[in-house]
């Protein structure tokens, strides 16, 4: 308990820009991830068919819950992360950013490998299946395309108080697809 307590003081507790805390500022800069579609509308069109996805990729799997992804469906969702980096190099060329190397650069090459190499990894079934289809299931996927969307389209700052955000926002979106699971009725009597 004692960790427990100096983890709480040192993250929680520890006061930083006009007395705020750590939580605070993270708490913060969740509301600034989650406003940044209304100030940045341009990225509705990307945006909403990854948070589309990963809503009604749920639905299915919590209504057929005996179901199990499968290689198929983990390639898919593997490939989506190319096909999101290619809008993101779009954006930063139509916005006149590609010419000076910033973080965005380097977040948008980081996702293209990541999703290369999920492809070639699904592609070839190089993982044991719970590995792969868990590191290429829907929520994983989604959430690095949609967070990598708004860091690109907007002028977030890409700090550890980002890092904190986007975990406020991994929780809201894990609460939100547990209430799915909860609302949506599995299909007890199924056959193929």
């Amino acid at each position: 308990m004692v960790g427990l307590a100096a983890l709480n003081d040192t993250l929680i507790g520890t006061t930083v820009n006009g007395g705020q805390t750590l939580f605070q500022i993270s708490y913060d800069r969740f509301i600034d991830i989650i406003n940044a579609p209304l100030n940045h509308p341009n990225m509705f069109w990307i945006l909403v068919p990854q948070l589309l996805t990963l809503i009604l990729m749920e639905l299915y799997f919590s209504r057929y819950s005996h179901e199990e992804m499968g290689w198929n469906t983990a390639f898919g969702n593997s490939l989506v992360l190319i096909f999101v980096s290619v809008d993101l190099v779009r954006f930063l060329v139509n916005s006149g950013q590609f010419d000076v190397f910033t973080h965005k650069h380097v977040l948008v090459t980081v996702v293209i490998l990541e999703g290369m190499l999920l492809t070639f990894v699904d592609f070839y079934h190089l993982l044991p299946k719970e590995l792969a289809w868990g590191v290429s299931s829907t929520l994983p996927i989604n959430f690095i395309a949609a967070s990598s969307i708004i860091l690109v389209y907007s002028d977030i700052p890409f700090d550890l108080i980002t890092l904190g955000g986007f975990a406020f926002l991994l929780v809201a979106l894990t609460g939100l697809l547990i209430l799915i699971r909860i609302i949506e009725p599995a299909v007890v009597n199924y056959e193929d």
